[in-house]
């Protein structure tokens, strides 16, 4: 174990950047192409995509007839990009998540990157390890949504923001310069973070920003950022497209992404989403799991660290209260929002990591370990519980388990290991493997279970050699997943329109099973029952065409 951590040891920046993007891959990639389109943000994500890519129309963004103005542009643009130079004909949801995983790992790279700012090449390599492993991030790799590519503008822009504060500290703020580039990157990112999900990815660097000239007790230093070309070059990459969106759908844009989406989620907690103040603390120890063991253990010695005014804890904290508690503060929760501070807190562990590591082991650190552990490992079997008892071959889903639990208890037998031999990066790398076991299983466990997943099992059976794209009218279930992935259109229905419909060429209706209107006219060719993930409640469906 000692010449595998020396090894490591003496890896410098490129090194550490290499290995971070393979084991980046290694924990994104499972999953990735087997796990069905999840409703509903990533169906109706990718729905919109393949939709402004085969109307050639870049500016508008629909799903099906309807506008779909929640958020901007930034990410259907680089959807249609991924899809258009990967296949476009009948593109399966995998190349729409290429985006998210891309920026996942680069969002890995970058956290390394930061960190080796502040550290060493080895803190870097700790950071990144952590982070890869995230199951929240994980996740997000996963799926066709913004949260991945809004994280890495996130980052790009908090690195440079990273430079700058450690070059104006080191000049006791006089005056500092950036390089142009790095100016551009700062300016860039932040266009970025306004083309993908509107002022989330903004108000984060600003409030590091606010916090920073708090801290500093003055702003001039914040003048090598060139707000001026700054703000002209911004102008140039997101008013185009802003001024088109206004236009072209009379406003109704705003009203949509600012009005609903954005102040709504302010004002009050929408679609079942509400939760108190202190929710992500309390969630934060299975969301960055197993990052959050690192973190538990480096409670004290970051507690410690607060009287030295470290460059880079200074950051860190500047990054992560002020822009943490207006999440905390806004009544609508999901356990992603606080995905762009998790980096942050991946820089603080891992720059105490060695000191805590080569410290004397004390009792309670094992209980860490163990506790939250066997706290993942109860996610883990509560989800293969579930998903064995949807599944009616339960050997699928319990033989992931199986194989992530026995992932988890190596990656658990290697950190404990080499906590007790004092080796940091072996540690760390122990926590990585916890990680891969648990986001791992949890995916595999519900991609193998049919009874999940309705929406595939109703176009197998709609679609056949004399009717390869069928009109699909439906009641009862109408999620983005089934628009989707059939090859012909999603209608709605009802059943007093449904005999109707029955009658058109090529048409098939799907109707709730306790509805018998299309039994005297109609031949039965599906029956099916499962777990809609929309609304999480069952549902059981009769599928119909005519005689």
């Amino acid at each position: 174990m000692r010449a595998i951590e020396q090894w490591l040891a003496g890896l410098g920046p490129r090194g550490v950047s290499a290995l971070l993007l393979a084991v980046s891959l290694l924990m994104f990639l499972p999953g990735f192409t087997s796990l069905p389109v999840l409703d509903r943000d990533e169906a109706r994500f990718a729905q919109a995509s393949r939709q402004m890519l085969a109307s050639g129309d870049f500016i508008d963004i629909r799903f099906q007839d309807e506008p779909r103005y929640k958020k901007p542009v930034g990410i259907y643009w680089l959807q249609s990009a991924a899809v258009a130079l990967t296949g476009a004909e009948a593109a399966p949801i995998w190349k729409y998540r290429l985006p998210s995983l891309l920026a996942a790992v680069a969002s890995v790279l970058l956290t390394a990157r930061i960190t080796m700012g502040f550290g060493t090449a080895r803190a870097g390599l700790i950071a990144g390890l952590m982070m890869a492993g995230v199951f929240s991030l994980g996740m997000e790799a996963r799926l066709a949504k913004t949260d991945a590519v809004l994280l890495l503008g996130i980052l790009a822009s908090q690195a440079v923001l990273a430079q700058l504060w450690q070059v104006a500290r080191a000049q006791n703020f006089a005056r500092p310069t950036l390089p142009l580039a790095a100016v551009l990157l700062f300016w860039a990112a932040i266009s970025a973070g306004l083309l993908v999900k509107g002022p989330v990815g903004p108000m984060v660097s600003g409030l590091t920003v606010v916090a920073l000239a708090l801290i500093a007790r003055r702003l001039g230093w914040l003048m090598a950022l060139r707000p001026g070309l700054g703000l002209a070059l911004t102008a140039v990459l997101v008013l185009p497209w802003y001024i088109a969106i206004s236009v072209q759908s009379q406003g109704a844009f705003w009203a949509a992404s600012l009005g609903h989406d954005m102040i709504g989620k302010m004002a009050g907690a929408q679609e079942s989403h509400g939760a108190p103040p202190g929710t992500y603390l309390v969630l934060l120890w299975l969301t960055f799991f197993p990052a959050s063991v690192g973190l538990a253990l480096a409670l004290r010695p970051l507690w410690l660290w607060r009287h030295s005014r470290s460059t880079a804890l200074l950051f860190v904290l500047a990054w992560v209260v002020p822009g943490w508690a207006v999440f905390e503060l806004t009544p609508t929760k999901l356990t992603h929002y606080v995905l762009p501070f998790y980096p942050a807190l991946s820089v603080a562990v891992a720059l105490v990591w060695e000191d805590l590591i080569a410290a004397p082991r004390k009792r309670w650190h094992w209980l860490v370990l163990g506790a939250l552990a066997l706290l993942a490992a109860g996610v883990l079997g509560a989800i293969g519980a579930y998903a064995a008892r949807l599944a009616p071959d339960f050997t699928a889903p319990v033989g992931a388990l199986l194989l992530a639990l026995s992932v988890l208890a190596a990656g658990v037998a290697l950190a404990a290991r080499a906590m007790a031999r004092h080796l940091p990066l072996l540690a760390a790398t122990g926590l990585a493997v916890m990680g891969l076991g648990f986001s791992t299983g949890a995916v595999l466990a519900v991609s193998r279970v049919p009874a999940i997943w309705p929406a595939p099992r109703i176009v197998a059976a709609a679609v056949d050699a004399t009717c390869p794209a069928p009109t699909i009218y439906a009641q009862g279930y109408f999620e983005p997943s089934l628009v989707f992935l059939s090859p012909g259109p999603v209608r709605p229905t009802t059943p007093e329109e449904a005999a109707a419909h029955l009658a058109e060429p090529c048409a098939r209706v799907l109707l709730p099973a306790t509805d018998r209107t299309l039994a005297p006219i109609g031949t039965q060719i599906a029956r099916i029952e499962g777990l809609n993930l929309g609304t999480g409640k069952p549902v059981d469906l009769r599928l119909w065409q005519a005689r």
